[in-house]
């Protein structure tokens, strides 16, 4: 009969066997990984004369040679390695050839071949490989993986494949709706992806925003901020109203960067609109495009309820030269609210301070003297106020 006895020694000898076990493992991983990095400097040191070779007739004519001798799979593989890191360095003629060089290589084929194996991190590879490569046939495969993938970061991998590989406008149509069916906040890195296409994306990214799809919109606006297009304003005018928040607010950040779309109409319609962040977006414009005009706008909305209004429209005020500083004396004279007159005073503060050490010109030493000749003006008024009220 056994006992616990018994039992807690056939457990120590199964926990020693497992150790063991592992640490035979992990020595074969470090052998097979000390002769794997072996191998590579061996075929490096092998055919360094070949890679300076690719890097000084990448400009010429002739197509370039293969490497000498017959290559075996692992130094076809090493090769590519340092044939994709040729390709990120150079652009031009020169990319193209050693793209020509990996389909005479074979090197397309063998990872086109790969893109059918039943491991998923092999197909991952493969389809990093052929983005490098820039291969036009892997494009329908890439695509076909992407569509069965799970949500994970492997998506990312294949996408950005897809991007460098697309022939058209249609393959980067496919793979953008394929990534946004997953209704993921990943707008960003999808306008990211596009980039890599050598294809001009700009039309793309317009035609997102006549879709009804919310996410392909955002994706569309986030690209356009980075791809100004022509004739833009009646499209983001009409996504303005848009049921969606988040596009409402991407459309008035996009109109904000262009002097153009702010006219008096669009600057009073942001400023009153019950979205408090297109207030606050709008707010903030006004002083970094420099419009003077609108000042009085901003003087109301120093009283703005949401913070990040005022906020935004007292540090507008600040960077509107002399009349903007002279509207926050203003305010200070005014304004009955303790906590709007306080925030004024702060940027007032800021401001005189900012202008002290920043007096490298003749146009800023005018400006500070103007400014500082305001703010002590308006103490000096204020100070026979206090006395006055005192007596």
């Amino acid at each position: 009969m056994e006992t616990p006895l018994s039992f807690a020694v056939y457990f120590l000898y199964f926990i020693c066997g497992v150790t063991v076990l592992g640490l035979i493992l992990l020595l074969a991983l470090k052998l097979r990984h000390i002769a794997a990095d072996k191998q590579e400097k061996t075929c490096l040191e092998k055919y360094k004369d070949y890679f300076i070779y690719l890097q000084a007739y990448g400009e010429e004519e002739e197509r370039l040679k293969l490497p000498p001798g017959n290559l075996t799979r692992r130094e076809k593989q090493i090769i590519q390695k340092k044939l994709f890191e040729l390709l990120e360095r150079f652009t031009g003629i020169h990319r193209q050839k050693l793209i020509v060089l990996c389909v005479d290589m074979g090197l397309e084929e063998l990872d086109l071949n790969r893109m059918n194996s039943w491991w998923k991190w092999t197909k991952i590879d493969a389809a990093f490989n052929l983005g490098m490569m820039r291969s036009g046939k892997a494009v329908e495969g890439l695509l076909h993986l992407l569509k069965k993938s799970d949500f994970d970061s492997t998506i990312f991998i294949i996408a950005r494949a897809i991007a460098k590989c697309a022939r058209s406008e249609k393959d980067l149509r496919q793979m953008v709706e394929l990534l946004a069916a997953h209704r993921k906040n990943c707008h960003q890195l999808i306008v990211d992806i596009l980039g890599d296409s050598h294809l001009d994306t700009g039309p793309l990214l317009v035609s997102f925003l006549k879709e009804e799809d919310a996410d392909l919109i955002k994706i569309g606006l986030i690209g356009l901020s980075s791809h100004a297009q022509p004739n833009m304003d009646p499209i983001l005018h009409a996504l303005v109203d848009s049921a969606d928040k988040e596009v409402r607010i991407k459309v008035v950040k996009l109109l904000c960067r262009d002097v153009r779309y702010l006219t008096a109409k669009n600057v009073n319609l942001f400023m009153t609109h019950p979205d408090w962040e297109l207030r606050s977006i709008m707010a903030k414009a006004i002083g970094a495009l420099g419009l003077s005009q609108y000042i009085p706008l901003l003087k109301r909305a120093v009283k703005d309820p949401h913070w990040w209004v005022a906020h935004n429209s007292t540090n507008s005020l600040a960077q509107l030269q002399v009349e903007g500083f002279m509207a926050l004396c203003a305010i200070m004279e005014e304004e009955k609210d303790s906590r709007v007159r306080e925030m004024a005073h702060q940027v007032i503060q800021k401001e005189l301070e900012r202008g002290k050490h920043n007096l490298v010109d003749l146009d800023q030493q005018i400006s500070y003297n103007q400014k500082l000749y305001f703010y002590q003006k308006w103490n000096r008024k204020s100070m026979k106020t206090v006395h006055a009220l005192e007596k």
